[in-house]
């Protein structure tokens, strides 16, 4: 808490965040406009304006041009555990959320020259892919984009695609637990496609987490992507056994 003698946009700000944390503004809820506050703290719209921006870089709030200030919506959060494979399904259990999926496509096709060096296959080798929608609470969040050898995809059943994570799809398909995984984050501006299916405007930026699954003999059974709104979704990592586990929120 600020002191008295703290700077007003300070005491602005610390007020403001004290609210949302307490649920005094919910979550899409909308705030005082700039002229309320400066009223409300006897100050300048100015000095409002400076409280509102550090709470917009910290994700706080959002400010729409000619709607106002709104209590931004709190991220769906992946917690990345490095000393076992999880799905993010699981990830999700872990905070109380429920995912469910909207099937896109998934079939036999030629693998480009990227999927088949991944899966370690040869050039324009048939490979099954495997495109859906990840939605929690009817809400749009990711895009699967995902690939398989053909002796793995031949193996999945129609029901599973719409039920089950993709990891362990695989290794019901594969017979055994998986045996590791390669994965890299990143960010981007979303493509036509990509910012149609999710809902979202093209440029918009997007979380991309591209992975490699592997059998316990080593062999990749699963690569692909996993594309997510980058107003949704953030990523939490934790690795060794010295620290402490994230708890729900």
């Amino acid at each position: 808490m600020p002191a008295p003698t703290a700077p007003l946009y300070l005491r602005i700000q610390e007020m403001l965040r004290t609210q949302i944390a307490t649920g005094r503004f919910a979550s899409g809820q909308q705030l005082p406009s700039e002229t309320e506050l400066a009223e409300s703290f006897e100050t300048t719209r100015t000095t409002v304006r400076q409280a509102l921006a550090q709470l917009t870089f910290e994700g706080l709030i959002t400010r729409r041009i000619g709607l106002g200030t709104f209590v931004a919506s709190r991220p769906v959060e992946s917690r990345i555990d490095a000393e076992r494979v999880r799905s993010f399904e699981e990830q999700m259990e872990d905070t109380g959320a429920h995912v469910t999926y909207r099937l896109l496509g998934f079939g036999i096709e030629r693998a480009s020259g990227a999927v088949a060096a991944a899966l370690e296959l040869p050039d324009a080798s048939d490979i099954y892919r495997l495109r859906r929608l990840r939605l929690i609470e009817g809400e749009i969040i990711g895009l699967e984009d995902r690939a398989m050898p053909e002796r793995v995809g031949s193996a999945i059943s129609a029901s599973a695609l719409v039920t089950r994570p993709a990891t362990r799809i695989v290794e019901s398909a594969i017979g055994t637990p998986l045996g590791g995984m390669i994965v890299s984050v990143g960010a981007m501006a979303s493509p036509a496609e990509i910012a149609r299916e999710l809902g979202i405007r093209r440029g918009n930026p997007v979380l991309v987490r591209s992975h490699t699954f592997f059998d316990q003999q080593g062999r990749p059974v699963l690569a692909g992507e996993s594309v997510y709104r980058g107003d949704k979704h953030r990523l939490t990592y934790r690795y060794g056994k010295g620290a402490p586990r994230a708890t729900s929120r």
